[in-house]
């Protein structure tokens, strides 16, 4: 095990020289859960020749040194101590310490299964030609196989257009990179921290890596989904400065290489993002909807009558969200027949796409699940 405080990182080798592939995982005041996850690696089949990278993001002082008590030799602690507080800034610096020939992400409450590794380090090897591999993950709640819930539909061939529309087709879990490709892309934005997964995978479809989906195959990472409160799912000033931040470096990338569809979808999302403050930022969302509003004339000048049809719904949507709902509903529906209908995704399958139940029983199988459990039933998502 490794300890050392990061404050500048040289990128470079280092004598112990290079594994085949390095997981980074950026942490945060759960070392219990965070030991979970090393613990799901330590188990994989036929396959030893990994480094895990633990960057830690400031933890309390205890919790830190819990962390750091995990005891394997592959797993190496470090801890950011300069830049921009969150996990952008922690999988880059663990970037920067990765000696494998190929990385992949996890969060710290991600458990995996014990033939990820094998079967990913597989499928690189049999698709020498591409940058980047992609593998379907499933969500689950107190262990895996205990939901039929995969991230989203992995299957189509429009994925850039999907992750412009907030329908991300995989997790930053579900990908195999090869090292000087991601790190050609410069990594995660740190000034992201909400969507900085959707930011990194809209440049580098943007940039034409060359992405090979693995749809037919088992999910073998498994996504935490709890009761207990997420950063990204509490409004907050920050969580909104960052929405807005990845607003707009997301349309920096759009204008200078993506296509005329790619800029009419990103466009949209002002507007997407508008109505998430009119339905999530309570009743103190106005402040936040002009700077959305502001920001949209600012970095698209050319769509003024969108605009002013956008502010005028946003304006009675207000007065009637709190005293006169059916007043709002009529005029979402006015909207949607003048707005572009890249203003109004529906969301697609994140989070609602089950398996067949003859590929979750195998699954569950391969999980050592006691078959004679009755199989969870698919929850019931808002599409």
């Amino acid at each position: 095990m490794q300890n050392r405080d990061v404050n500048r990182i040289e990128d470079s080798q280092d004598a112990a020289g290079v594994c085949r592939i390095s997981v980074i995982i950026p942490h945060f005041n759960r070392a219990d859960l965070l030991h979970q996850t090393l613990k799901s690696l330590q188990q994989q089949q036929q396959c030893s020749d990994w480094e895990a990278v633990v960057v830690d993001d400031g933890s309390e002082v205890a919790e830190w040194a819990r962390a750091q008590a995990f005891s394997d030799s592959r797993v190496k602690f470090y801890r950011r101590t300069d830049g921009i507080k969150g996990p952008s800034r922690c999988r880059n610096l663990g970037l920067e310490q990765a000696r494998g020939a190929y990385v992949m992400f996890l969060d710290s409450d991600d458990l995996v299964a014990s033939w990820c590794i094998e079967t990913r380090l597989q499928w690189v090897q049999q698709q020498r030609n591409a940058d980047a591999w992609v593998f379907p993950v499933m969500l689950f709640r107190n262990a895996p196989g205990d939901l039929n819930l995969l991230w989203n539909r992995l299957e189509g061939e429009e994925d850039l257009r999907r992750f412009l529309l907030s329908d991300p087709p995989w997790h930053t879990s579900s990908t195999v990179w090869r090292s000087d490709v991601i790190r050609r892309l410069g990594g995660f934005n740190e000034r992201v921290m909400y969507g900085d997964d959707a930011d990194l995978h809209i440049r580098a479809l943007i940039q034409k890596v060359a992405f090979r989906k693995q749809c037919a195959v088992l999910p073998d990472i498994f996504i935490r989904r709890s009761e207990t409160g997420r950063i990204t799912n509490t409004v907050s000033d920050r969580l909104l400065e960052s929405r807005l931040t990845r607003l707009r470096e997301g349309t920096r990338v759009v204008q200078q290489s993506g296509s005329a569809a790619d800029q009419r979808a990103w466009q949209g999302q002002y507007f997407v993002e508008c109505e998430y403050l009119l339905f999530r930022g309570g009743r103190d969302s106005g402040g936040w909807i002009s700077r959305v509003l502001a920001a949209w004339r600012a970095d698209w000048p050319e769509s003024h009558q969108q605009r002013i049809v956008a502010a005028a719904y946003l304006r009675w949507a207000r007065l009637c969200r709190w005293r006169a709902y059916w007043g709002l509903r009529v005029a979402r529906r006015l909207a949607m027949l003048v707005l572009p209908v890249e203003f109004f995704p529906r969301g697609g399958r994140f989070e609602a796409e089950s398996l067949s139940p003859s590929l979750f029983s195998e699954l569950r199988k391969r999980l050592g699940i006691d078959l004679k459990q009755a199989s969870p039933e698919p929850e019931k998502q808002d599409v």
